[in-house]
């Protein structure tokens, strides 16, 4: 071995016990960031844009999927739709697996309506949209709200839509069908049958058993698949109706008593509202140009409560909303607690039905941009039983909404934190969002409680119309 082969090999071999080389040390550096899926309908903003005024603001969307590489700041995309905008993607590195990207979103929207945007990330792309709400709309109290117009199974809503109504006679037809009005969507109630007559659509005693299964793969399509929410909250609520029939209630109650109306023709791509209601639940969705445009008013009470038992069947509609109402309150301090503490007792809801348009102007009780976040964590738990309600598109899109606008929400109650008493109430008052919880006593069932809830938005309601 020469000199020059001998001070390579030595080299090497210290070049070896110093840095250890060995395959699983060797660090790998990604060549370029993808991600599986991006999702923009479950995007949330920063803040609320306005037509005509100035916006600065960013979204944060979803992704899944990420492979931890890096990733440049983008291009500007223009706005469609509202135009005026643009949104840039800001640089970063993805997680390793879920996480969420930051787009930048400045100009001045031209118009109220829908800005959206074709974004791309990590070879994936959606349409964003950016609701923009005209000059003067406002939320109440401290902070403004917007209108909202979210993804959601329009497909296969429609699909079963027509598929009931294919399974109707024409008399019955000419029952279900409503040309669109906001008038029409109003006429609900939570009156029984003998003491409220001015419901709209056509009345269930009427379905044959097909017709039952075609309204319920309707109903199916409409809610959320959640287990104790959206369908089988719903189906739990006609049942209640039917055992109040059968321990002497009388004809006012059972599920041959509720109502289903198309106010305006089911479609992908028109203004239409799907109604159902009676005396226990209503649903009001309104859809819009392929999208949910409102979820609210929602209505829900329950006799018996907390549970019963009909055909061999456990029934337990609403008491997650229950259970997570009264977490909320119990998870405050004493202090907090004063502070949500109504001066005057609220015996029943301020926005129920026939009450549109009763929201008060000025929020009141405890800021929940004040408290922790284990106590955020647990207001968002209570919202998200009743966002849960909508089909599951919907109900993650209005969830996150709702989510962003947390620390400009309000909560206040009456009576105790358990909401075990009849006068017991509660409030979640956002910049959208409006559920309220009124514990009454029963009706049918004497000595015990009896609940009513409703779930409204400041701004959506029957689709923003």
């Amino acid at each position: 071995m020469n000199l020059k082969t001998s001070l390579i090999s030595a080299l090497t071999l210290t070049f070896i016990l110093i840095f250890g080389c060995k395959n699983n040390d060797v660090t790998t550096t990604t060549s370029s960031a993808t991600v599986t899926a991006l999702t923009c309908s479950s995007a949330t903003f920063s803040a609320t844009a306005t037509a005509g005024t100035a916006y600065t603001g960013t979204a944060s969307v979803p992704y899944t999927g990420g492979n931890g590489g890096a990733y440049s700041t983008g291009t500007a995309v223009t706005s469609a739709g509202v135009t005026g905008l643009t949104a840039t993607l800001s640089a970063g590195t993805l997680a390793t697996g879920a996480g969420s990207a930051v787009f930048a979103i400045t100009g001045t929207p031209a118009s109220s309506g829908t800005a959206t945007f074709a974004i791309t990330l990590g070879g994936q792309s959606c349409t964003l949209s950016l609701t923009v709400v005209a000059s003067g709309s406002t939320g109440g109290g401290t902070t403004s709200g917007s209108a909202w117009s979210v993804d959601t199974d329009i497909d296969n809503i429609v699909k079963m839509a027509e598929a009931f109504k294919t399974s109707l006679t024409s008399t019955q037809v000419t029952a279900l069908q409503y040309s669109y009005t906001k008038a029409q969507a109003q006429k609900w109630s939570n009156l029984p049958e003998g003491l409220y007559r001015g419901r709209v659509g056509l009345q269930t005693s009427t379905f044959s058993t097909t017709q039952w299964t075609a309204f319920y793969n309707l109903m199916k399509a409409a809610t959320s698949t959640i287990t104790n929410e959206g369908n089988a909250e719903y189906v739990g609520i006609l049942a209640a109706d039917d055992y109040l029939n059968t321990i002497g209630g009388g004809s006012d109650y059972g599920s041959g008593n509720y109502y289903v109306a198309f106010i305006g023709t089911p479609s992908t791509t028109g203004l239409w509202c799907l109604q159902i209601g009676g005396h226990h639940g209503t649903i009001i969705h309104t859809y819009n140009g392929g999208k949910m445009t409102g979820g609210t008013p929602s209505f829900r009470s329950t006799e018996p409560f907390p549970s019963f038992t009909l055909k061999g069947v456990n029934y337990n509609p609403i008491q997650q909303e229950h259970v997570a109402l009264a977490a909320m309150l119990t998870g405050l301090g004493s202090a907090e607690l004063t502070t949500a503490k109504r001066s005057s007792a609220q015996n029943d809801l301020i926005a129920g039905p026939q009450k549109d348009s009763s929201f008060p102007t000025t929020k009141t009780g405890v800021k929940v941009g004040n408290l922790t976040q284990a106590q955020k964590d647990l207001v968002l738990a209570a919202i998200k039983t009743y966002t849960d309600d909508l089909d599951d598109k919907a109900a993650a899109a209005i969830y996150a909404k709702y989510k962003a606008d947390i620390d400009n929400t309000y909560i206040s109650y009456y009576g105790t934190t358990a909401l075990a008493t009849s006068g017991d109430y509660v409030l979640i008052d956002g910049p959208n969002v409006w559920i309220e919880f009124s514990m009454q006593g029963g009706i049918i069932v004497r000595n015990a409680n009896h609940p009513h809830s409703v779930w409204r938005d400041r701004l959506a309601d029957y689709g923003a119309n």
